[in-house]
């Protein structure tokens, strides 16, 4: 098991996250540039100082700034596969692994271990290859063999697939989630790409500005977003407010009529495909009704989200069929309409 308690300055990033990880278990860690991902990762492995706070790791503590214990990185037993994978361009492809093992002092066996992970990776034919020489993906398998090779109990990947192109990332991404699946160690995945999380992890973790701000499994997370940036990753609108008498008042103006009869501050949830649009006044006695000014349109594949400025402010999702036909185009005005049963809430 991984106990983290982690405290540290680094610029102008304010880091304090506690992190619990089980043997076995994946999880990822997400969130947009600057939140310090990447930061907590090399904090875990020794490689960035931390203010306080302690690292713990089956037991065996590696770093305590209380009792002043500090384990070096080389003598920690944690693999890591840095995002560029950090290959040395002078050696080959079986010394790049075998580097991890003679640093470990085990330089009489480093080769014959370095040759079976060769071939575990099915990359025998690759053993003289300079990492010039090699593919994205290829590159990354020999990072993630020479981290692996050391027989860790954590495994740190910061951004594995982010140097590949979005063609070779869906088959590299397939033989890392195999690759992960036979490691039985703890491991932690960096990553800004929702996709890549919940294909490789079991348990999510969602860091902004230095702090865990929601963690839980994909579903969870998904389903009940508590930032816009989780919001924005599957698509949702995400409005903070304070319920009362089946009314939300909205954080930034605007109300919203909804069926939940929580009360107090509260998140509320509305999937952009159940937001309608109309360009007048629509009839009858929908709860939730205001216009707007479309700001942004951006087709996505067979839908197009609609992006309607106001109070509060929406992204609706249509048709291209139904952009033609109501003639919606940035700067427009239109009017919304929202079913108060399509509202989700749920505390703040």
């Amino acid at each position: 098991m991984l106990l983290a308690d982690v405290q540290l300055q680094l610029g102008s990033l304010d880091l304090a996250v506690a992190l619990r990880a089980e043997p076995g278990e994946v999880v990822a860690v997400l969130g947009p540039n600057g939140a310090g991902k990447t930061t907590l990762l090399r904090a875990i492995a020794g490689l960035t100082p931390i203010r306080s706070g302690s690292v713990v790791l089956d037991g065996v503590v590696l770093e305590d700034t209380a009792t002043r214990t500090y384990v070096p990185t080389e003598r920690r037993p944690i693999g890591v596969v840095f995002q560029n994978y950090l290959l040395f361009p002078h050696l080959s492809a079986l010394d790049n692994i075998a580097f991890g093992l003679r640093a470990r002092g085990r330089g009489r066996d480093a080769h014959v271990v370095a040759r079976r992970w060769l071939e575990r990776m099915d990359l025998a034919a690759y053993e003289n290859a300079k990492p010039a020489a090699l593919s994205g993906g290829q590159a990354q398998r020999i990072a993630l063999a020479r981290a692996l090779a050391t027989d860790p109990r954590l495994l740190l990947l910061d951004e594995p697939l982010a140097a590949l192109d979005a063609t070779a990332r869906v088959n590299v991404r397939r033989d890392l989630k195999r690759d992960l699946t036979q490691f039985e160690g703890i491991r932690i995945l960096v990553t800004h790409d929702p996709l890549e999380a919940i294909a490789l992890a079991d348990r999510l973790v969602i860091l902004e500005d230095g702090r865990v701000l929601q963690s839980g499994t994909a579903t969870e997370v998904t389903q009940r977003p508590r930032s816009r940036y989780v919001a924005d990753l599957v698509g949702l609108n995400l409005m903070r407010g304070h319920a009362g008498a089946g009314h939300i008042a909205i954080e930034g103006g605007g109300t919203l009529a909804a069926m939940d009869s929580t009360e107090g501050e509260v998140f509320a949830v509305v999937h952009p495909r159940n937001v309608a649009l109309y360009r007048s006044q629509p009839e009858g006695t929908p709860r939730n009704v205001w216009s707007g000014r479309i700001t942004a349109l951006d087709r996505q594949g067979d839908r197009v989200r609609v992006t309607v400025g106001g109070a509060p402010r929406l992204v609706a999702e249509v048709t291209p069929a139904a952009v033609q036909e109501l003639q919606l185009a940035e700067g427009g005005q239109v009017w919304v309409s929202l079913k108060a049963a399509e509202v989700e809430v749920y505390p703040a």
